[in-house]
């Protein structure tokens, strides 16, 4: 029994230091569930590349990562739509080409931060990971192209009122969740634009 309490103190303590961390979507976009049907699927190729700034300035040292998750999720996500078969990455001999470039700036104040962590997080800390989604897709046959602009956003708020959403909102999963969201409005905007149907 004294293990238990020991157990719970110290978890409360932990959150009270460290305020409950959650995430929220923005509302620019939706989550997609369904995609148009087409006569024909095209083969397409991807190019992606991912830039992070941190209040408004460079910020790389996870770019090389960022960027090759973000290419893989992009992969993933044209090849489940349904449009396209095959995907690839570079270039080569397909239908259309799809260059890709994703800039994520991070808003957050320190000061804020310190003193939200001086009330113990009951005033809340706030930071945005706000995501600019650039692409221009090209049939290279035609010489034919559409440019497809898109932004989404999470909001993280770190307060000790929080405890409820933590655990079901964590920051990367909400994270991962803002990109597949952006790539799942990509593929829908690229039918839009008339270059798959």
């Amino acid at each position: 029994m004294r293990n238990i309490l020991h157990g719970a103190t110290s978890l409360i303590a932990a959150m009270l230091f460290t305020g409950c961390a959650t995430s929220f979507q923005g509302k620019a976009l939706k989550s997609v569930s369904s995609y148009p049907s087409v006569r024909q699927q095209k083969t397409i190729s991807v190019n992606l590349a991912f830039s992070g700034k941190l209040n408004g300035e460079p910020w790389t040292e996870n770019d090389a990562r960022n960027g090759v998750y973000l290419k893989q999720r992009c992969i993933e996500q044209l090849a489940s739509c349904g449009m396209f078969s095959p995907v690839s990455e570079g270039s080569g001999s397909r239908d259309l080409d799809l260059l890709v470039a994703i800039i994520n700036d991070k808003k957050q104040s320190a000061t804020a931060h310190f003193f939200s962590a001086l009330t113990l997080f009951i005033i809340p800390y706030r930071s945005t990971d706000h995501f600019q989604l650039l692409a221009v897709v090209r049939e290279p046959a035609t010489g034919k192209r559409a440019r497809i602009p898109l932004e989404h956003s999470v909001s993280h708020w770190q307060q000790v009122f929080l405890l409820p959403f933590s655990l079901s909102r964590p920051s990367a999963s909400e994270l991962e969740r803002c990109t597949d969201i952006l790539l799942q409005n990509l593929c829908l905007e690229i039918h839009r634009s008339g270059m798959v149907k």
